[in-house]
């Protein structure tokens, strides 16, 4: 739907006052990458003795259970690290066109840059620390002429750092892009406060990799049947447009039964090189913490992408 997105009409109004200058939305991140220490060599801002006490860190809180302290730690760290894991991951997978963006500014360029140069796709990691560190993924899909963005919030609009930036989207695109087709998705598989920009990392790969899945879900933003103007799709609207990989990382036993059941094929469908299905891999990396079953997949995937970097 052009242009679109926000919970309703009554919560952006409420944000007027502190979104009203789009120009500026992210503009009190990091005007730059190199005000994130990010070393120009691979992009990676620790030294290689560093990232393996990090990592040995984060191994550490997942097998004693700290992994759970509700502290911004994770996140800091993850987006000083995420130019370099961006960078790894363009580099396997062709035709991702990945990037990060902290600014306004970045935001707008990057697309129209992505148009102008005829690009038919591309991913956005749109990062701000503002109002505490949020991220969100947003895809880029160029069809028939015709130019529709779908940010994917992996959480919920709830907490008050994402709706803002939702807003603040929406503003924005409505104002410097608004030949463009916007929409946003709430996906409702994040439970951990520090895991937003992993798991949308995440997701940008599922995006490029699941591209021909999600043609659908484009062209019904482009004709507007995706959901109303000035709404966002919540997440039992969301489910039937997305295959099963894109559940990999769910943290909560409730949000998976309510995917399997409104997809009930995704039930015995493989998501990994192991063979394992949504439930067994969830079954696998569940832990009981606080007296509530949750998984610790993000929390190990973020591992794995800090283990790969020590390997450039």
């Amino acid at each position: 739907m052009k242009p679109q997105n926000s919970k309703n009409s009554t919560q952006i109004s409420s944000q007027t006052q502190e979104s009203e200058d789009a120009n500026e939305s992210l503009e009190n991140l990091p005007a730059s990458l190199e005000q994130l220490n990010i070393t120009k060599e691979k992009n990676i801002p620790f030294s290689h003795e560093q990232l393996q006490d990090i990592i040995a860190e984060l191994e550490r809180d997942i097998v004693g259970g700290h992994w759970l302290k509700g502290t911004y730690h994770y996140a800091n760290t993850d987006l000083k690290m995420m130019p370099a894991l961006i960078e790894q991951a363009n580099h396997k997978y062709q035709g991702l066109n990945l990037k990060l963006v902290t600014t306004s500014h970045d935001l707008c360029l990057s697309i129209k840059e992505a148009i102008e140069n005829g690009i038919p796709s591309s991913r956005l990691i749109v990062n701000t620390t503002d109002r505490g560190v949020h991220s969100v993924v947003l895809d880029h899909r160029t069809i028939e002429g015709k130019t529709s963005l779908i940010v994917f919030e992996p959480a919920t609009l709830e907490s008050e750092a994402a709706l803002l930036l939702a807003v603040r989207l929406q503003l924005t695109i409505q104002r410097e892009l608004p030949e463009c087709y916007f929409s946003k998705v709430e996906m409702d598989i994040q439970r951990s406060a520090s895991e937003c920009s992993i798991i949308s990392l995440a997701l940008a790969k599922k995006l490029h990799t699941e591209a021909d899945k999600l043609t659908r879900m484009h062209k019904d933003n482009i004709s507007g049947v995706l959901c109303q103007q000035n709404t966002t799709l919540p997440h039992d609207k969301v489910d039937p447009y997305l295959p099963p990989s894109f559940y990999k990382h769910t943290q909560g036993t409730r949000r998976l039964k309510e995917y399997i059941k409104s997809n009930p094929a995704a039930e015995n469908e493989k998501v990994n090189k192991k063979g394992e299905t949504l439930r067994e891999r969830f079954e696998k990396n569940l832990v009981e913490s606080e007296g509530k079953a949750v998984s610790v997949s993000l929390h190990r995937k973020r591992v794995t992408e800090y283990k790969s970097i020590l390997k450039l």
